[in-house]
């Protein structure tokens, strides 16, 4: 009886809900983040990492440099993550090319990401993560 209600396009069906759901989530969380400025609010998760360490990981103002990233300005969010403020929107802008493939094409874009690409983006964060917590740091 269950095979009745299957069709071919059931599970694009699921893949298309799935991602216009992630898409509005994502938009409603920046639009979260837009109207209740990290610095002011107190419901946005701390960073165990912080907590534990008392250092500052990778991540470690990502939400407030997304806030400031959403008001446009930049100057503020390259002081609270530099990292993210330039990886953010790059982010984004392929999220949303996959978002429109799926969604207009009906194909799931396929990460492939050179082995070369990983390795300098691991070494990158390592660094960013080392250079922040230095005495140095600005």
């Amino acid at each position: 009886m269950e095979e009745i209600w299957r069709s071919a396009t059931s599970g694009l069906m699921k893949v298309k809900f799935i991602t216009g759901a992630m898409a509005v989530a994502s938009l409603l969380a920046c639009a979260v983040i837009y109207n209740f400025p990290p610095s002011q609010y107190s419901f946005y998760p701390r960073c165990p990492f912080f907590a534990a360490t008392h250092l500052l990981c990778p991540g470690c103002g990502s939400t407030r440099a997304l806030y400031w990233l959403l008001h446009g300005n930049l100057r503020t969010a390259w002081h609270y993550n530099a990292l993210f403020t330039l990886l953010g929107p790059v982010v984004f802008v392929w999220l949303a090319f996959c978002c429109y493939r799926v969604m207009r094409y009906d194909q799931v874009p396929k990460l492939a990401i050179p082995r070369t690409v990983t390795a300098c983006l691991v070494v990158a964060i390592v660094l960013f993560a080392v250079a922040r917590n230095t005495v140095f740091a600005f």
